[in-house]
């Protein structure tokens, strides 16, 4: 029993840690999918907040500090935009960030998501 416990918490722990960062993917892309769509519907409007769209699509986000990077000033009719977002996330545990035997941990890594539209429809 004491040998089977450390391999059952490893389990566990890893299966919370990649539920997590799978979450966090998913929303980053949809982040940025929806910073694109934005863009793409509104380029030519002067009040133009992609970054703000982008950061409201994602409320589970905001306190990992997501940065968004997109090029909607050279958008056309036509034209793609592309929005990048990116997080530079930590371990909820701690556990995997040491890595064993000499290699790099896991933690923190940094996930990035990416939206690409056409402008104008």
């Amino acid at each position: 029993m004491a040998v089977l416990l450390p391999l059952l918490l490893l389990i566990l722990i890893g299966t919370m840690e990649f539920g997590r960062v799978f979450n966090v993917q998913n929303s980053l892309t949809q982040a940025a999918r929806e910073g694109a769509r934005h863009a793409a519907i509104n380029y030519n409007k002067t009040t133009l907040d992609v970054e703000g769209t982008a950061i409201a699509a994602a409320p589970t986000l905001s306190g990992l500090g997501m940065t968004v990077v997109h090029d909607a000033g050279s958008c056309g009719s036509g034209l793609d935009v592309e929005v990048t977002t990116s997080v530079n996330l930590s371990s909820l545990s701690g556990f995997l960030d040491a890595g064993w035997f000499g290699s790099p941990g896991l933690f923190p890594m940094t996930l990035t998501g990416v939206g690409v539209m056409r402008c104008g429809g």
